[in-house]
């Protein structure tokens, strides 16, 4: 009679991968029209400082990764869970580990910047005094970028991806407007350039001061009480792919740019950095795709909505083919076009930068799959293999290809990268039939389907009356199939009809919309999800209108009906959470 859907899934992935890709190319595009602005303004060199700053700027995001992306991956599975304390208890960790870690690392650096700058460029004292400029303001964005993009990462998940996409990138339009007056009219060199990224995010904490101030927020700061080791180890544990990715990326970038110097000069440095930009800007997309995974598959697998969960996947899966495919043929059709862009024209620069942006193009589609599979393996407590795609394509393949590639002919290096995509997706497809034999999982998802019920039941219906009032006779229908008492299986029936007709009446009273419900049977209870992609109601909070006691008696109803109730608006969406007990196998 009933099927379930994946519209309100694919409407929500939609709804947050518009502004998550808006945050995406901020913060990319910020990097990549720094580089512009450096090569165009300030020469090649000035260009080679900025990338051989890669280590240190690695560093920072690995900070912020950790425990950003640890934290808001273990508060949404919390959220799913409905354990409000818990995922309060993780944002408070995550923002404050995090700005307490920033403030270690920028006061270290202060000290041992110099002769790292020099250690970096090889011993060339001009290049390593441009990249000490560059740094030495650069590194005061440690905990401005925790506090404004951390914060903006659980905005997001709190069902307001708009306000999160304009803190960043508000942070990051003050950063290139600074960018070009303080290089261009102010005379600051590049040191402008590190200063500008700093004040940026200055200014993007500013707008999150509106949502702090909003008592109707989800996330709360909170005491961390006696469980602050384990919540903390739980946080690190959640980002360790996240931060081991840019640990590779940081060991990654100094073998490399080493062999680079050695065999190519400034001129391959610079043309590493037109490189790195490329793949800043398909992170737009990629990046866009795979983190609005997040939020939405943490809370799916928190809910064991498996459905959901594969339905979210597929749709992220074809998005990601058609943007990987055009960047790709972007790339190979006009790649002079991206060099004289980063203010590189000479012809001896373009003869080596167009064989080397082609190759590295042939990377970014399997870098976009092992991004996604990342995020989710992640995100779905699998977070040994994510750690394990980020080591073997981060530094595992990657390095010794570069090493072997560059002594057989030095513009060959550039293929290390789609090389090591390649070995790493095959190692993968091993590793994850290995996993299927072991676990009795079924495809390269892998899911735990951590089934702790004897039946379940998934359906899902428009938000009208006429609806709900069928709704019943569908429950009514599993008697026979759940092996539920029959007064229990009324007594879910009439609740389910009665919460509905609520909700259509306040959630949906001036749109249409769909409701999502999902039935968990075991030995012990009945569980029942609902959840709408309408305004927000919250049956526990409501407050009867005048006249309207039809409503008021059905919510009353229903929480006379069931054992227990709850509700939270997550994603956006309301959720509502009721339990019968008594059921019996």
């Amino acid at each position: 009679m009933y099927e379930r859907s994946g519209h309100i899934i694919r409407q929500k992935f939609r709804e947050y991968l518009l502004p998550t890709a808006l945050t995406s190319m901020a913060i990319s595009m910020a990097s990549v029209v720094d580089g512009i602005i450096v090569g165009s303004l300030l020469g090649e060199v000035a260009l080679a400082a900025v990338g051989l700053s890669g280590p240190v700027i690695f560093f920072l995001n690995l900070i912020y990764m950790l425990f950003a992306v640890g934290g808001l991956t273990c508060a949404s599975i919390s959220l799913g869970k409905r354990d409000f304390h818990m995922a309060n208890q993780f944002f408070t960790l995550s923002i404050g580990g995090g700005l307490g870690a920033m403030c270690i690392f920028l006061m270290v650096m202060q000290v041992i910047l110099r002769p790292l700058c020099i250690s970096l460029a090889g011993g060339d004292m001009q290049l390593a005094a441009l990249t000490e400029s560059y740094l030495r303001p650069l590194l005061f964005t440690g905990p401005a970028l925790m506090f404004s993009s951390g914060m903006a990462i659980f905005i997001r998940m709190d069902g307001n991806p708009k306000a999160s996409a304009a803190i960043v990138m508000i942070s990051n339009v003050v950063n290139l407007v600074l960018d070009y007056v303080l290089i261009r009219f102010l005379d600051t060199g590049i040191a402008g350039a590190g200063l500008s990224t700093t004040l940026g995010y200055v200014a993007g904490s500013a707008i999150v001061i509106p949502y702090l101030a909003n008592k109707k927020r989800s996330f709360h700061f909170v005491r961390p009480g006696k469980t602050i080791l384990k919540t903390l180890r739980d946080i690190l544990k959640s980002g360790m792919s996240k931060a081991v990715s840019q640990v590779c990326s940081l060991v990654r970038s100094l073998v490399i740019n080493t062999v680079i110097v050695s065999t190519l000069g400034s001129i391959g440095m610079s043309i590493m950095t037109v490189c790195t930009n490329v793949s800043m800007i398909s992170n737009i997309f990629d990046g866009g795709v795979a983190d609005t995974l997040l939020p939405i598959v943490g809370t799916l697998y928190g809910e064991k909505d498996y459905f959901g969960i594969r339905h979210t996947m597929r749709t992220a899966r074809r998005v990601l083919m058609v943007c990987s495919a055009g960047l790709v043929a972007f790339f190979l059709i006009a790649p002079q076009l991206i060099g004289v862009v980063f203010g590189l024209t000479s012809p001896d620069t373009l003869a080596l930068l167009k064989p080397a942006i082609r190759l590295y193009a042939l990377y970014l589609p399997f870098s976009a799959a092992i991004m996604l599979l990342q995020n989710f393996y992640n995100t779905t407590e699998r977070s040994s293999l994510a750690t394990s795609l980020v080591v073997m394509d981060g530094l595992l393949f990657v390095v010794p290809f570069a090493v072997l590639l560059s002594g057989i002919r030095p513009n060959l290096l550039w293929l290390c990268y789609a090389a090591s995509g390649t070995c790493t997706l095959f190692v993968l497809l091993l590793l994850a039939r290995r996993i299927r034999k072991k676990e009795n999982v079924q495809g390269l998802l892998l899911i735990r389907e951590l089934d702790d019920y004897i039946h379940k039941f998934d359906f899902t219906i428009e938000a009208t009356k006429e609806e709900a009032v069928r709704l019943s006779e569908r429950v009514t229908a599993l008697e026979g199939k759940a092996a539920v008492d029959t007064r229990l299986l009324n007594r879910v029936a009439l609740a389910l009809e009665e919460m509905t007709v609520a909700s259509v009446h306040y959630a949906h009273a001036d749109s249409a919309g769909l409701i999502d419900i999902l039935v968990h049977v075991t030995d012990e209870q009945v569980t029942i999800l609902m959840r709408d992609n309408g305004k927000p109601f919250n049956p526990l909070e409501y407050i009867p209108e005048e006249n309207d006691g039809c409503i008021t008696d059905s919510i009353q109803l229903v929480k006379n009906l069931a054992s227990s109730m709850e509700y939270s608006r997550q994603l956006g969406l309301n959720t509502s959470v009721l339990t019968f007990e008594n059921a019996i196998a």
